[in-house]
């Protein structure tokens, strides 16, 4: 069989990936001309200006916004990290949602937020 839905959706989405591939094309081509990677020294505190040690990530995934602040030690360790989802400000909308309602609806109205189990949105 060469026609059908499955084969249609499939196709759908290998036109979906070319496109994909055709907009990062074009962002990593319009990008500033520079370095795309700093090495942090061993022992590296707080210097002027930024603290190299300490960062912050923002990056859109489907569900909204994951955030991912970062501490190193001197030893460039991870000393402290903070990750969020998007999935973190949903879970409590889900447990207002579902108060009152049946267990039956519960898959339901878990499957409406689509939540991440493991706080991992990627």
């Amino acid at each position: 069989m060469v026609a059908g839905d499955v084969n249609a959706r499939v196709w759908i989405r290998i036109r979906e990936c070319e496109q994909s591939l055709a907009l990062i094309d074009q962002i990593l081509d319009s990008l500033p001309a520079g370095d795309t990677v700093t090495t942090i020294e061993s022992g590296a505190g707080p210097g002027e200006g930024l603290d190299p040690t300490e960062g912050l990530g923002l990056a859109e995934a489907f569900r909204g916004d994951v955030l991912v602040w970062l501490r190193l030690d001197g030893d460039r360790r991870v000393a402290r990290c903070h990750l969020r989802d998007a999935s973190w400000f949903q879970w409590p909308l889900l447990e207002a949602a579902i108060e009152g309602n049946i267990v039956a609806d519960f898959p339901l109205c878990n499957k409406s937020f689509n939540c991440s189990y493991s706080g991992h949105d990627s």
